[in-house]
Order: structure tokens, then sequence, then C-alpha cells
């Protein structure tokens, strides 16, 4: 979790101007841009086919070849395509464009601007490489905790405490410097003070349940090279970073919704919450079947957008009200259009629903307001959010002209038969598009890739995928197309 945070910062971190910057720029074709980036991370944070899964020059070629590709049957697609205004696409767009705004900001405003005081290094270089083994018990109440905590102060060992109330053993942690836990209980543990036996807490959680803590003990890593203090030292900096950042962040928000209310209908909330309990946890199975066998074709496009029809509820129905607005369910549905829902727990049962619900809901007018903000301040006409709109908008125009040649032979079966029908179309195109297509091969001699298997996808967004799957257009390692640029 903590890698994927630094990628997003990593990706959309950059300078408010209008302008792409010439520097990052590896490709052109036509009017649309690849990025060192965007191939880095196309390569790296997908699955790679086998023809090109390698970090060698021939490799490199295949890959840049392929995105190149991409751009190439996406233009194909705008020129011949009949197709009439897709108002979906268009709200997916413009749900892809606003959380990229919501991302850059964050980038900007809080993460760019965190410094962190040598003391405070120093103290948590000390600390970050210790691994604590903890005993934990997550209670509902105070008063089952004060009373777990009198047994304890009579040196009642906790499995027998443990035992008696649920059965088996005290369950057992190790936790790291590193791991993403609540910030009270990563302060409580990661503690000069501490004691081998000690009892912390009670720590109240953000579902409003309880847990103690004994500390059984810890241990620490050393790192033995001098390249490894190095690493070590920016990793341990960038979390500080990444909880600074967090932190300035959340005040932020609050401060931007506070003296704000949702209040919601509670007649037409609960029959809502119940028929989109019965959407979402069918989904949800359904989901889960597919991802045992294979992961699903144009997953990017593959957003659980929850909408209600008259069948179900009158449309019409006031299901909340936001200072002083009523919001109805087909207002609702719109918002949901280009901003699904999005719930803080992935697991929950069907008895939870309605309250997780109501925080999606409540957590969907939060960006709304965040969004609002961004583009008071610009952040639309931001390069970064462009080129990453344009990228997914380029995807699916590719996608829906490969499907249209999938369609038309239907006697193709397999990658090897796909490759050999598309490499001379491929090339057919590059031919075309040769005077339109610039590409800086100084900036791709010096890229290096890795050749490990990834797919990246972002935690508590409404767009999870982050980038696009890679594609499959193209087995050719010839670069004899285009302009070379300085």
């Amino acid at each position: 979790m903590r890698f994927l945070y630094l990628l997003v910062i990593f990706l959309f971190s950059c300078s408010k101007q209008s302008s792409i910057p010439e520097e990052i720029i590896l490709a052109r074709v036509s009017t649309g841009v690849i990025t060192i980036q965007d191939f880095i991370r196309r390569a790296e944070y997908t699955i790679r086919p086998d023809y090109c899964r390698q970090d060698n020059y021939i490799h490199k070629k295949i890959i840049l070849n392929s995105l190149i590709a991409e751009k190439l049957t996406a233009l194909e697609y705008e020129k011949y395509s009949k197709d009439e205004e897709d108002e979906d696409l268009d709200y997916y767009l413009r749900g892809r464009k606003e959380q990229s705004m919501r991302q850059v900001y964050f980038a900007e405003q809080f993460h760019s601007k965190v410094t962190v005081p040598d003391q405070e290094m120093q103290q948590a270089y000390k600390l970050a490489g210790r691994t604590v083994e903890v005993q934990f018990f997550n209670l509902p109440d105070t008063n089952i905790v004060n009373k777990i905590k009198q047994l304890d102060s009579q040196n009642v060992p906790l499995d027998s405490i443990y035992k008696v109330l649920w059965g088996g053993k005290t369950p057992v942690k190790e936790i790291t410097w590193f791991d993403r836990e609540q910030e009270e209980i990563h302060n409580a543990i990661f503690n000069q003070n501490i004691n081998k036996g000690e009892m912390l807490g009670p720590i109240k959680t953000e579902d409003g349940t309880f847990v103690l803590m004994k500390i059984k003990g810890w241990k620490n890593k050393i790192q033995i090279t001098e390249s490894d203090n190095k690493q070590f030292w920016v990793d341990v900096y960038d979390k500080l970073v990444e909880n600074k950042a967090k932190k300035a962040y959340i005040y932020w928000v609050q401060d931007l919704m506070s003296n704000k209310t949702m209040n919601l209908n509670p007649d037409v909330f609960y029959d809502y919450a119940e028929k989109a309990a019965d959407y979402f946890f069918s989904l949800d199975s359904l989901k889960r079947n597919m991802l045992n066998q294979v992961l699903w074709e144009d997953q990017e496009f593959d957003i659980d957008i929850f909408e209600l029809d008259d069948n179900d509820i009158n449309s019409k129905d006031i299901i909340l009200d936001y200072n002083g607005e009523n919001w109805t369910v087909d207002k609702l549905n719109n918002q949901l259009k280009s901003h699904p829902f999005v719930f803080r727990k992935r697991k929950m049962k069907r008895s939870e629903f309605p309250e997780q619900l109501r925080l999606a809901i409540a957590d969907l007018i939060r960006d709304i307001e965040i969004t609002k903000q961004c583009y008071a301040e610009g952040y639309d006409q931001n390069w970064s959010v462009d080129l990453n709109t344009q990228m997914w908008h380029d995807i699916y125009n590719s996608k829906k002209y490969l499907a249209d040649i999938k369609s038309k032979n239907k006697q193709i079966v397999g990658q090897n038969q796909w490759m050999d029908h598309m490499n001379p179309k491929i090339d057919s195109l590059q031919k075309i598009y040769s005077n339109q297509i610039e590409i800086n091969m100084d900036a791709f001699e010096k890229i290096n890739l890795t050749k490990t298997d990834m797919m990246v996808i972002q935690r508590g967004v409404p767009y999870p995928i982050l980038v696009p799957s890679f594609p499959i257009v193209t087995s050719d390692n010839r670069l004899d197309y285009g302009t070379m640029s300085n």
C-alpha cells in the first residue's frame, strides 16, 4: 500500500505549467504524446506478454512499438468510426479526469510542501528497522477493556483470558515501522520508552472498537552495506513525508467540510440500501469467481456504476438533504456515473451495508467539494491531468478498433494467430502515419526496465486501475518509421 501511495505521487507530481515539458516526452504520435513515465508504468505496472517481458533492448523496442500502435489504432478508430456520442464514455473520462485532478492537487499542495526536521528524521531512523510482536484484543466497549486490564494487572495470562472469552490463543501480530497502521497505534508501538510485557491502550479504532496490545518483544533489522543504509534512509524519509502530507490533507478536508451537513431520508435511504445490497453482494460474488479463472477483458472500463431505475425505486424520491439542497435518487444516480461508490470496508457483512453506504455517500460528497476546489484553482488545465485523460480516451478507442477486427475475424484463435494478423496491419499504419511520429531515441536508450510482473491498483478511489493493460497489438521490434527527435 505504501508503494502504491508513493507511486501515485510519482505519477502525478508536477509543476503547474500549461505545456508538457519537452524533456519528459518519449514519442509524439500525431497530437498524442507518450512520456517516459508512460513507457515505464505501462511496462512495469501491468503484466506484459511473453514476447516482450524481459528487460533487453529488443523487448524494449517491442514495448515502444506496442504503445505507438495503440495510438495509431485509436487514430484509425476516430477517423472511420460512425459511432454517435457515447454518454457513458463522457462520464467515465470526466471521472478519470477529476480523480487525476484531486491526486495532482494533493501532490502539489501537500506532499511537495512537507519538510522533515533533522531531529525527527534521526529518531524515526532509529526505530524504523524494528519489527514488534504484539498480542492484541479488539473489543467492543470500554467495560470489557477495563475488566481485561484489571485481570492483566493481577498477572492473569492473556491467553487464559482469551480462552475463557472466545476460546483459543490470543491473536499475535508482527508490526513493522512501515506498516500502514492507525496513527495512534503506530505511535504507541514505536516508542523508545516501551518495555517488553507492557500493555498499550485502549486505542479507539476508526470503526469504533477498542484495541488493547501487549508487547511480546521486538527485533531490529541491521542495514549491512552502505547502499542499504542510504536506501533505508530514503525509505524512512519518504514514509515521514507521506504521513505528514496525509495528515495535513485530512485537516484541510475537515476544514473544507466544516459547517456542511448531510441528512438522510430514512424511508428512502433504507429502501435504496436494501436494493443496493442485492446488487453489490451478487456483483462481488460474480467478480470473485471471474478472478479465480482469469482477469476479465477490458477490466479498465469494468466499473461498478450502480443505478436503480424506476422499477426499483422512484427516482424522484428525496434520499438526502445536503446543505439545504434536496438530492433525489436521480441526482445521486447522475453523480455516480462519473464517481462510482467507494466503500471504506472491502469486506463487510450485509448487516453492515447501510452504514458503509452512508459513509460512501458522504465520501462522494466530500470528493465533489474537493473537485470544486480543484476546478477553482485551474487543475482542469494541468497538463498531466490532460495527458492522463487522453491516455484513457485513446485506450478506449484502440480497444473499440481491435474489437471490430476480432468480430470480423472469428477464425483467429490464440495470441500467435492474432499477432500474425495484426503485425502487417500495424506495419501498414506505421508507414501511413510515419511523418506524424517522432521518437526521442536518446531518452529511449536510457530507460531501464524490470521484468517483474505486477498489476498495480489503488485503493479508496473510484477508478482503482492505475494504468491500462498492456496493448497486445504487435510483436515487431523494428523502429524503421517516424523521425528521431533531439
